[in-house]
């Protein structure tokens, strides 16, 4: 933003104690519009100017009667003269103004002198105060370190010179402050958080420190439940009440126990569950070493048979979270059909993702449904390694995704592409070979089945972009995804003993045809809404959205709403607890160069 003075202002020349200049009286011009013993016929600065403590551009209006020069007479940094001489007649002074970010006011004194007169006009810039300091000050270095990354890597990088900045804050609230700051400026930064009904519910920019996150790679230390949800089998409060596991981390102590996806738990060690202790008892089956009492459901006629399987032991142990929740190929009417549910992008599981599609191949998969509910993305790179192993070697060395930064980097030449099948890109200029190496094991389709939800974000939606971007088919079933365009790249550092994480939002993501404008999300195909159906196992017929995919499949055809699902049930949730489960806690974005800095 630039400010620009009234020419009417008047033009008076100044002596200024504080800044230890000294004049004469006779140095004072009479106060007016000119003053032909300077050379200055008429200015718009005045004696004593006050600006914001804002970044800006200023400019001041005047006319010399000759060749004039400008000189800032102050020693500082934050003031800039922009012009420093010209022509005589109608002339512009411009001074370049940083933001103030301390607690005091400041100064400079500038003059402009003009050929042929002995003497100056000199005038003040004052700026404000920057914000009054709130915050204790422990974390004012990790704010700053935030800070001086935000000036240059944030997409919105120029925004954040204008906001105000108090370093004493504590780290969390300093982010926010930035960020909130950035959105006050005509909803510069919209895109970066997720939003609903017009409300951001939260910004994707984030900061974390030695904090217990679930996330793909991530370690966890508890029974391995990846979701559960309290629920009633029907529409009374008489209807029978317990927990249905909705997913289940393999490898976990939930897993080896048994517990499975559609799993209904009655009781837990022995307590009924009620809608009074419904909170205590799910966050005691995540917690582990506890006694279950199980029972499969099945249904007929829209109505649960609940049978007792007898009581469970889970313990906790310590796991690390795969990639990859389930895989395997479907015979539909002599189709063969691959599905694989995958729960985030982490190049560590990119050799298992390559031995999945491995075995597809070999038994000859012509069909895929592709199962994102549960993925909030990860690293860029493993999502080009999985579109390469879906595209095949006929859209070799098309892009994939391609990285837009900031004004500043763009105009610098930074910026680039991932290619199908290509190990060289724009993040690893010395290749990542797994994206080279996926040909081998590529099924080369033309149309694929996703599943996506709200929870499907970034890396998962830069895959459906990046697939349509090579007019390959995306049949979406499932609910909008979550509308994540941009991604992160990441930072870390050790403060007062702790490793800190900085993740802000440094790019857009678009694809072969220039596309990304999907910050609402991308609007289902097949529009179906799991929330109140009852969890069948992945990738069968008692799942919602794998058996509309496998109807889909089969009649060749998109099948309707009503028709979607042949068995299952309804529930209804006494509570929808996703935001208390590991799953939330999840880490995704669109993730790249994650460095030491």
């Amino acid at each position: 933003m630039k400010t620009v003075f009234s020419l009417k202002y008047l033009c008076l020349l100044l002596c200024l104690p504080l800044l230890a200049v000294s004049c004469d009286d006779d140095n004072d011009p009479t106060p007016g519009n000119s003053d032909p013993s300077l050379g200055i016929m008429e200015c718009a600065w005045a004696k004593d100017n006050t600006l914001k403590a804002k970044y800006q551009i200023v400019e001041y209006l005047f006319t010399a009667a000759d060749n004039w020069t400008a000189r800032l007479e102050t020693s500082c940094d934050w003031c800039e003269l922009m012009t420093v001489s010209g022509p005589a007649g109608a002339s512009t002074l411009r001074l370049r103004i940083q933001q103030n970010v301390v607690t005091k006011e400041r100064a400079a004194l500038i003059s402009v002198a003009v050929e042929g007169y002995a003497k100056a006009s000199k005038f003040i810039i004052r700026q404000e105060a920057g914000v009054k300091e709130q915050g204790g000050g422990k974390f004012r270095d990790v704010n700053q370190w935030m800070l001086d990354y935000m000036k240059t890597h944030y997409l919105w990088n120029h925004e954040v010179l204008n906001v105000p900045i108090d370093l004493t804050l504590d780290y969390q609230p300093f982010l926010t402050s930035i960020l909130d700051g950035v959105a006050a400026q005509n909803d510069a930064n919209h895109d970066d958080g997720h939003w609903v009904q017009q409300k951001r519910m939260y910004y994707y920019t984030n900061v974390r420190s030695n904090a217990p996150t679930r996330a793909v790679g991530g370690a966890g230390h508890d029974a391995g439940f990846f979701l559960l949800q309290p629920t009633i089998l029907g529409a009374g409060d008489d209807d029978p009440m317990g927990v249905a596991v909705m997913a289940v981390t393999p490898g976990t102590a939930a897993a080896k126990a048994g517990f499975k996806r559609g799993d209904f738990v009655s009781k837990i060690n022995g307590e009924v569950l009620t809608q009074n202790n419904y909170k205590d008892m799910v966050n005691a089956l995540y917690a582990g070493n506890v006694t279950a009492t199980v029972n499969d459901v099945r249904w007929e006629n829209q109505k649960p048979i609940i049978t007792l399987r007898g009581d469970v032991e889970v313990g906790a142990e310590p796991y690390t979270d795969p990639a990859i929740y389930k895989s395997g190929v479907i015979d539909l009417n002599g189709k063969k059909v691959g599905y694989l549910l995958y729960m985030g992008f982490a190049t560590a599981y990119d050799e298992e993702l390559m031995e999945v599609f491995k075995k597809f191949r070999e038994e000859k998969v012509t069909e895929l449904i592709l199962d994102l509910r549960y993925n909030p993305g990860g690293e860029v790179l493993s999502s080009v390694v999985l579109n390469t192993l879906v595209a095949g070697a006929e859209y070799k060395g098309q892009v994939s995704t391609s990285i837009i930064f900031n004004e500043d980097r763009t105009q610098i030449g930074q910026g680039g592409s991932y290619k199908i099948g290509e190990a060289v890109n724009v993040e690893r200029p010395d290749g990542y070979q797994p994206i080279a190496t996926a040909l081998n094991h590529a099924l080369g389709l033309k149309t694929v089945y996703v599943i996506g939800t709200e929870n499907t974000a970034s890396a998962s939606e830069m895959v459906i972009n990046g697939l349509r971007g090579l007019d390959i088919t995306v049949n979406l079933i499932g609910m909008r995804t979550n509308g994540k365009n941009v991604g992160m790249e990441g930072i870390t550092k050790k403060f007062h003993g702790y490793d800190f994480w900085f993740y802000p939002i440094t790019f857009y993501a678009e694809n072969a045809k220039g596309f990304r404008d999907y910050s609402n999300g991308f609007q289902p195909d097949l529009e179906l809404n799991d929330a109140s159906t009852y969890p069948g196992d992945f990738g069968t017929a008692i799942d919602l959205y794998s058996s509309a995919a496998r109807k889909w499949i089969t009649d060749g055809t998109k099948p309707t709403p009503t028709r979607a699902i042949q068995e299952g049930g309804q529930m209804r949730l006494i509570k929808d607890m996703w935001n208390e489960s590991p799953a939330a806690q999840r880490m995704g974005g669109a993730i790249i160069n994650l460095q030491e800095k």
